[in-house]
């Protein structure tokens, strides 16, 4: 799985083309403060198949791999779904040694893809950024506004809000 993704990123920069943005993610804290990655596909579109998160550097790229799943392949793949990331449910593969935990000052990046090779919207965030936000179901979503002098702007969303966000803002509703 890894080596189709990795040649489906080399062949896109070959060729100029970028995988389409079929999908949003969140990030929320569960109960037991455990980073939860919240998936929502646009609809008739495969679900997650693999997930990586990475440190992310100050100018905007990524750098080491933190968390690397992959979904089992006897695993149905779901439009919408909730992933304890350091702890993921049965049907996922670790790909790397999760670390025990992660930094409240470091900055992170969720990125995710399907079997199309179809990405969902990612953005920059700490962990901290999730602390002592009101339940553990409030989820993080951000947006880059303003341009090429922009930044991005963080909204905190109940499931059905991040349900409509992703179906206006990504899905093109």
């Amino acid at each position: 799985m890894v080596l189709v993704l990795i040649s489906a990123l080399a062949l896109a920069g070959l060729t100029g083309c970028i995988p389409a943005t079929e999908g949003a993610v969140g990030v929320r804290l569960d109960a037991d403060g455990r980073l939860v990655g919240v998936f929502d596909w646009c609809r008739g579109k495969a679900g997650t198949d693999a997930i990586i998160l990475y440190l992310r550097r100050n100018d905007g790229g990524v750098t080491d791999k933190v968390i690397q799943l992959e979904r089992n392949p006897g695993r149905g793949a779901h439009t919408t779904e909730e992933i304890v990331l350091l702890d993921p449910a049965a049907g996922w593969q670790t790909k790397l040694t999760p670390p025990p935990s992660l930094d409240d000052g470091q900055i992170y990046e969720l990125r995710a893809w399907n079997t199309n090779d179809d990405v969902v919207e990612s953005f920059p965030f700490w962990i901290s950024e999730l602390r002592g936000q009101p339940g553990s179901a409030t989820i993080l979503t951000k947006r880059w506004e303003g341009g090429e002098d922009g930044g991005y702007v963080a909204a905190f969303h109940t499931p059905e809000e991040f349900d409509r966000y992703a179906d206006t803002v990504v899905c093109g509703g």
